[in-house]
């Protein structure tokens, strides 16, 4: 297989994808259980479309960062922190604070 282009896309923009797809025809496995897992997580796009958007305008957060954040949509400040060390981002507590409150 042969990878044209890559973008990220969040957990909302999947199940939209798949949707269209079933419409289309039958999903295979894969991707009915990727269908069921994104129906439990959904959120609006065009509202996370919105949040990504607004989380990348601080230079430390790219947009595959501000994806997984929406996507775990964390509720505390420790769980959001978790999120970014693994691409080791180091955000002032104000900034913490203030995605938290983005999200809430």
């Amino acid at each position: 297989m042969e990878i044209k282009s890559s973008k990220t896309i969040t957990v909302s923009e999947v199940k939209e994808i798949l949707e269209k797809r079933k419409e289309d025809g039958e999903l295979g496995y894969e991707q009915t259980q990727a269908l069921e897992h994104a129906e439990k997580f959904y959120k609006d796009s065009k509202t996370v479309r919105q949040i990504i958007a607004t989380l990348t305008k601080n230079e430390k957060i790219n947009e595959e960062v501000a994806a997984k954040i929406v996507d775990v949509w964390p509720k505390d400040p420790a769980t959001l922190k978790a999120i970014l060390i693994k691409d080791k981002i180091e955000l002032s507590e104000e900034e913490i604070d203030q995605i938290i409150k983005e999200l809430s």
